[in-house]
């Protein structure tokens, strides 16, 4: 079996150092832009592993690279300008598609058009979307709960994450801003609606050691996908909210800013967006923007809610799970959840676990219970689960 990862950074190697320990049969072709990080991933897990120079938006060189793969992981972001070059190169070659998309738009693209749906199964492929902690855990959790009820009316999705400008990578911003800036889709009254990025806003009330925060609409592929696999909802929302609410609030001033904008000033020969991810990742913009995290967790908190009915009583769900962040930063750190929701996923590929055909959400396609608890299993994590049940009132 031969699978194809794309991107060598740190979910990508993480990905590949997984795989390589549990399935040592498994041919596998490291791929990056820069060969010499795929070279170095390759020497460090040795085996059955190649490395190769992967240039994501140059379609004969994918050609070249997916001839005789069976899978294509991709890990390569942001996604809004990866994920389509990839899809249409696996179609091309006819070769299976799992990522760890995290860009709405994308989700967007894919499962509001039919033709690409059609296009995988035309081409006899499954095009997997979204195998990542979020999207893709939260997905899998919101259908486990869901699949305790009777009929399912809301998801809601909320995530708190210290404001730490160390955190803050350049891909981090890179992608944060794109989320955040501009109209961002939500779920609402049954249909797909434009709603400003960083706007609804939302107190939400997390478990200890977590506090209530407030959380804002994001672009995330959980707002698209779950209304489409998940029959009779009317509201899915996804917020996220950076803690103590002081970062929440610098957040808002770099939107209100412009700094998310990627436009190049031809003065200065650079967007405002790439001056920003830069500038967060040096002394003067990690000094400038810290806050008092003293009284704080040193973790995240990832909340699922869904709402809906059990016989005659109202019901609502709640799942939390909260991660903690490693103390010092480690090449082969495990606390990103990530690698280990993507190696699930190509495992349940492997295995022949997938479910369904065509394009497909991990909501749709991996058995949601089984997926959770071997999630757990796997990584030790702790979920914090809650139910409330309203009976109807009976009069006489």
């Amino acid at each position: 079996m031969r699978i194809l990862l794309l991107g060598c950074g740190n979910v990508g190697a993480n990905v590949a150092r997984q795989l390589v320990a549990r399935h040592p049969e498994l041919e596998l072709v490291v791929g990056d832009l820069n060969l010499a990080a795929a070279e170095k991933l390759a020497g460090q897990l040795g085996g059955r592993v190649q490395a190769v120079r992967a240039d994501v938006l140059d379609p004969a060189c994918l050609d070249g690279l997916l001839d005789g793969a069976d899978l294509v992981f991709n890990a390569v972001g942001p996604f809004y300008r990866s994920a389509v070059p990839v899809i249409e190169a696996a179609l091309r070659a006819r070769v299976d598609y799992l990522d760890i998309n995290d860009d709405h738009d994308v989700a967007e693209t894919l499962f509001l058009d039919p033709i690409w749906q059609q296009r995988a199964q035309e081409a006899g492929i499954r095009l997997i979307i979204g195998c990542g902690s979020t999207p893709g855990l939260t997905n899998v959790i919101a259908r486990m709960l869901a699949d305790g009820l009777d009929s399912v009316e809301e998801i809601h999705l909320a995530t708190a994450v210290p404001f730490v400008p160390d955190l803050l990578s350049p891909a981090v911003v890179d992608h944060m801003m794109h989320i955040t800036c501009g109209e961002v889709v939500q779920f609402v009254d049954g249909e797909y609606r434009k709603l400003p990025g960083w706007g609804g806003r939302l107190e939400v009330p997390y478990a200890a050691p977590f506090k209530h925060y407030p959380a804002f609409y994001i672009g995330h592929g959980e707002t698209v996908t779950l209304p489409h696999c998940i029959p009779g909802l009317k509201q899915v929302s996804n917020r996220l909210g950076f803690f103590p609410e002081a970062g929440s609030k610098l957040w808002q001033a770099m939107i209100d800013l412009g700094l998310g904008r990627g436009e190049v000033i031809e003065s200065l020969g650079i967007s405002p967006l790439k001056f920003l991810t830069q500038h967060l990742s040096s002394p003067a913009g990690r000094d400038s923007l810290c806050v008092d995290l003293s009284d704080e967790p040193w973790a995240v908190a990832m909340r699922v809610e869904v709402r809906g009915r059990r016989g005659e009583a109202q019901v609502t769900c709640v799942l939390e799970q909260h991660l903690q962040l490693p103390v010092e930063e480690s090449e082969d750190s495990t606390a990103d959840p990530t690698p280990t929701c993507a190696r699930l996923a190509i495992e349940a590929w492997l295995e022949g676990r997938i479910q369904g055909q065509g394009l497909l959400a991990p909501e749709q396609c991996l058995v949601a219970r089984a997926y959770v608890e071997a999630f757990a299993r796997d990584t030790g994590a702790q979920f914090i689960a809650s139910e409330i049940s309203v009976q109807p009132a009976l009069y006489a």
